[in-house]
């Protein structure tokens, strides 16, 4: 018996181990995980701790998030992704935004500039200006959490002293654009939006550069397995242990490139939850799966207020008649501004609720009555 006792007690102790080394992820990790489209798996063969550079292409996706776990002991270890760049000087100036414009290329990506809704032609004007002539024919831009893409981008640049149509307006299907390859030292990017429209970061590529590497970095054990997670739809954070100086190129060994692997666990952000991801959600805040847009103007009558009374339409009770207080006497989900009187019997005729009860009242008093005239008598 007492045998038994003890075996039953190592698998409950071995058994939990084992499945979690098969599948790390639960809870928080779930919801890290789940941001990522792509993994890498990394075994480095290093009998030291050794920084190594796994190579990635800071253009081919964006944000440039990344997760570094360590399968061995089911933590996520801390990185850095170096970029060493011979890049041109520039400043970026907005006519329209409420925030400071260097936020849109400080490399933080919970950082943004934010451009408002003023009316229902919204526009955001981003402007590069460089100290010399780039040349280029493609930009990136990364917008912050739950911010459906932008309706239009085009491009224009000076050119021989005349602004010059890069690109016309055309609508993006990500966060990667690319033009007919133009040289010049003015740049001019226009968004039109019809949902608050936030940009964390935004870049011209340089095609002038002579050098440019790009990395992830990260401790590796001897020992040790690892899985990088990239190409992330949303910034993610995560717990890691302290971190020592990677950004120092004394000692890193460059990593050869691996195999990207699907990430089976990966799902598009979605605020709402209505199974439309939020880069192409007409109306991110307020589930509306039917993407219903009955003005054609690319945002979801869910997120409208048409009668323009400070409701949207998803929880106005009338939407066609402006009803701030939202009073619905008869509780049949139609407010009284737009309730008809068909159904509002007892709203038109007040007096009728207190007629039935009269009535009512008379019908019991009457049975009353008869029930005590028609009583038999007490047997002598």
């Amino acid at each position: 018996m007492k045998l038994l006792s003890k075996f039953i007690v190592l698998v409950a102790i071995i058994f939990p181990t084992l499945v979690f080394a098969t599948k790390p992820f639960s809870g928080l990790s779930d919801q890290i995980f789940s941001a990522f489209r792509y993994y890498k798996n990394i075994s480095p063969q290093v009998t030291v701790p050794t920084v190594i550079e796994i190579p990635f292409d800071e253009e081919s996706f964006q944000p440039a998030v990344f997760a570094v776990y360590n399968l061995s002991n089911s933590k996520f270890e801390p990185n850095y992704f170096s970029v060493k760049d011979i890049s041109v000087p520039f400043r970026i100036d907005t006519l329209e935004g409420l925030g400071s414009p260097k936020t849109m290329y400080d490399g933080n990506y919970n950082s943004y500039e934010e451009f408002p809704l003023k009316g229902e032609t919204n526009k955001a004007t981003i402007i590069f200006s460089f100290e010399r002539p780039i040349e280029s024919s493609s930009l990136y831009f990364t917008l912050d959490n739950y911010v459906a893409l932008p309706q239009t981008i085009s491009i224009d640049a000076m050119v021989d002293g005349k602004e010059y149509v890069v690109q016309r307006e055309v609508r993006p299907h990500g966060g990667y654009v690319v033009f007919p390859k133009t040289k010049s030292m003015t740049w001019k990017i226009t968004f039109s939006y019809v949902q608050p429209l936030r940009i964390s970061e935004i870049k011209i590529n340089d095609l002038s550069q002579t050098q440019k590497l790009t990395g992830l970095r990260f401790l590796a054990q001897p020992g040790k397995n690892y899985r990088v997670y990239f190409d992330a739809d949303r910034y993610v954070t995560y717990p890691t242990n302290e971190s020592g100086n990677l950004s120092s190129d004394k000692g890193v060994v460059r990593y050869g490139a691996s195999g990207d692997i699907l990430n089976p666990d990966y799902k598009p952000a979605d605020y709402d939850s209505d199974s439309v991801s939020d880069l192409a959600d007409n109306c991110i805040s307020v589930a509306n799966l039917d993407q219903k847009d009955s003005d054609g103007n690319f945002l979801g009558d869910a997120c409208e207020d048409y009668d323009r009374d400070g409701v949207l339409s998803a929880n106005d009770n009338c939407i066609d008649i402006p009803n701030v207080s939202q009073i619905d006497t008869d509780a049949d989900n139609i407010g009284d501004a737009c309730d008809s009187l068909d159904n509002r019997v007892t709203e038109r005729l007040p007096w009728l609720p207190w007629v039935g009860i009269g009535i009512a009242g008379l019908v019991i008093l009457v049975l009353f009555v008869v029930v005590a005239r028609h009583r038999p008598e007490d047997k002598i």
